[in-house]
């Protein structure tokens, strides 16, 4: 088996040194054909700098790396080009002064590596210095590469001033772009955020922004053909220690990790926890605890709306678009940053509405588990107890025991979650369960309808029902509740588990559940 790239970001130590790389080319070669200004982005830790890294090697005419991959034999290797490529993770910018000394630094290397003598003074005099020169030594258009050209300021989002400064440092370098036009090849720009304001988009006569293109869904992440088609002895390894089989180990992984979608069609999974998985052999929240931003949970605490992260909510084109720093909106910031993706895409109106979601399990629950804990000061002395008490109430079906974990929770969130219906309460109680760290499924599909929600105790199944009624008594929406799950058969699947039913009701000031083992 090829070595897993884990934490492998070069393109040339992947090929040079056995690693497993996932053929990206199809996709690379029809972009360069296509353009040759383009902007990406993706959330972090998505293959962007893979990209940009491949990008580099295939316009340095580095062919024996690009040996039994699409491009191979479709890509003029006699043409070499001269490449900038600026990686912004690795410079200092803890405000605009060391930053613009990280880019000067920069500069000065990238003219001792050309050999190129650079007089001009200031930063963006100095960058269209070095493209020109370079051009004109090599009688060959320069490429330029930028990976993380928003690190600068996504890194300091909650220090405007700082923020701001640095973009106004980037801006003035961005400027050399389009003024030395006539010099460059190819331009590729990638982040994970894309800022309204910054230059970079309207100094470079817009740059073709590729993020929501349905061409390019598939230029990072792994589509479920490529899992299988690369991964598949990893796969069987997993299978083996899971003790599950094939296929059922494919579905695990699907749900954990697949489900980020920048069209609605196409979907890919996350290639950081999807790598982790198969090396550790262990399912886990890999992607979201690698480094989730402090801001974006402040941010959300601030706004005190849960609502996207419990229900699909609507976006349009302009919400998915931009970024501004000085007013972040909630759903910009949580899609670009890769916590929604887009579920569907559709017209309303006849202009572009997409319906965004919560890509996957791992996501999930990790996001509700951090903002619930946030919004609740619930300590994991309090969780844990919540949570045994939560197993002893299900498994004896102690209904009283059961009302009282859910108010405990439920109280406390209902300032930053407003509702008065069943999708609230269905939400609240998803909520309630991740909290809890019990694996459930929402809206599961039978023959004959959608059970509201089924989840597991020990090796019980429950299969629930939730009922939400303004005016009639809670007795009675119970018995309605189970009529539903006796007509519609939510238990056809489950019959040999011996499975426990509980019908939840919710009345305008009361909560109130029963537990059945059998359906009359």
């Amino acid at each position: 088996m090829q070595k897993l790239p884990i934490g492998t970001q070069s393109f040339s130590i992947l090929r040079n040194e056995n690693y497993l790389y996932v053929d990206k080319t199809p996709e690379i070669h029809k972009m360069i054909n296509n353009g040759r200004v383009y902007f990406l982005s993706r959330p972090r830790r998505f293959g962007k700098s893979l990209l940009v890294s491949t990008l580099e090697e295939l316009f340095s005419a580095n062919k024996e790396l690009f040996k039994d991959l699409y491009i191979y034999d479709k890509w003029d290797w006699n043409k070499k080009y001269p490449v900038i490529k600026i990686d912004f993770g690795s410079m200092a910018y803890k405000n605009s002064e060391q930053l613009e000394d990280s880019l000067f630094d920069f500069l000065d290397k990238n003219s001792e590596n050309f050999e190129i003598e650079l007089k001009r003074r200031t930063l963006p005099q100095r960058f269209g210095e070095l493209i020109e020169k370079i051009n004109e030594k090599f009688k060959q258009k320069v490429v330029i590469l930028i990976d993380e050209y928003d690190k600068p300021i996504i890194d300091h989002i909650t220090n405007l001033e700082i923020a701001e400064d640095n973009r106004k440092t980037l801006n003035n370098l961005y400027q050399s772009l389009k003024a030395n036009d006539e010099f460059i090849k190819f331009i590729f720009i990638t982040g994970i955020s894309k800022f309204s304001s910054t230059s970079i988009f309207s100094g470079l006569n817009n740059p073709k922004d590729i993020t929501l293109d349905k061409d390019y869904t598939k230029i990072c992440g792994y589509t479920h053909k490529e899992l299988e088609k690369y991964f598949k002895d990893h796969i069987k390894n997993l299978a083996k220690e899971e003790s599950l089989n094939y296929k059922e180990t494919l579905a695990k992984i699907e749900h954990w990790y697949d489900g980020y979608s920048w069209d609605g069609k196409t979907k890919v999974y996350n290639p950081f926890s999807t790598l982790l998985l198969f090396d550790k052999r262990e399912f886990s929240n890999y992607w979201f605890s690698s480094g989730t931003p402090t801001f974006l949970m402040e941010t959300l605490k601030k706004e005190n709306n849960l609502q996207p992260i419990i229900e699909p909510i609507s976006a349009t084109e302009d919400d998915l678009d931009t970024f501004e720093i000085e007013n972040i909106h909630i759903t910009t910031l949580l899609f670009q940053t890769g916590y929604l993706t887009i579920k569907e895409k559709g017209k309303n109106y006849g202009d572009i509405e997409y319906i965004l979601d919560i890509p996957n399990y791992e996501v999930r629950q990790s996001l509700v588990r951090r903002l619930v804990k946030a919004y609740t000061n619930l300590s994991t002395g309090n969780l844990k107890e919540l949570k045994n008490k939560t197993y002893i109430s299900i498994l004896n079906k102690d209904s009283k025991g059961f009302i009282e974990v859910l108010e405990n929770i439920y109280h406390r969130l209902s300032y930053p979650i407003k509702g008065n219906d069943e999708k609230y309460y269905h939400g609240i109680f998803l909520i309630a369960l991740y909290l809890l760290g019990i694996e459930s499924q929402g809206e599961v599909t039978t023959y004959s309808g959608r059970a509201d929600t089924i989840f597991k105790i020990k090796d019980k199944t429950i299969i629930t029902e939730i009922k939400y009624s303004s005016t009639k008594s809670t007795k009675t929406i119970i018995k309605e509740a189970f009529k539903q799950i006796k007509e519609k058969k939510y238990y056809t699947r489950y019959k040999d588990e011996n499975p426990i039913y509980l019908a939840l009701a919710f009345s305008k000031n009361d909560i109130d559940c029963e537990f059945k083992e059998k359906l009359e």
